[in-house]
């Protein structure tokens, strides 16, 4: 994710044209923002297009809930997805168990402060400058 390699293969670099980085995201499962994917979050990396078509025809979560190919212009860094820790009675580290609503949110680095102990799994980054685009022409225009 910090080098926008691909997610799949990570040798090559993500694919990127004058639309920006390629990712791949499902649409939320709750009512579609009419500015959707306009800022959507992702602690997925981008992919690279041979990479990208074969995640969408083997990835089990986006056969289920179907994929959506997003060019990004401006894929910022914006935060971390991790655990959060308290201090325990014998000072040690201590989990906070959360609610499953709020075990992936991210902690944006703007408040990284309010949490001196927070284990980061994965990078978060926020896509602005985003487009719907189709994967299959892309791909086919890439071949040609």
């Amino acid at each position: 994710m910090q080098g926008l390699r691909c997610q799949v293969c990570i040798v090559s670099p993500a694919s990127r044209t004058a639309s920006g980085y390629l990712f791949l995201a499902t649409r939320p499962r709750d009512a579609t923002p009419p500015d959707w994917p306009e800022g959507v979050l992702t602690w997925q990396p981008p992919l690279c297009l041979d990479c990208a078509a074969t995640a969408v025809e083997r990835c089990p979560h986006l056969l289920k809930h179907g994929a959506v190919a997003i060019r990004a212009r401006v894929p910022r860094l914006y935060g971390v997805v991790g655990t959060l820790y308290t201090t325990g009675a014998d000072l040690r580290p201590v989990p906070v168990v959360v609610s499953d609503e709020a075990k992936d949110v991210p902690l944006p680095y703007k408040d990284h402060l309010l949490r001196p102990w927070f284990l980061a799994s994965q990078l978060v980054r926020e896509l602005r400058g985003v487009s719907v685009v189709d994967l299959e022409r892309e791909i086919a225009t890439a071949r040609l």
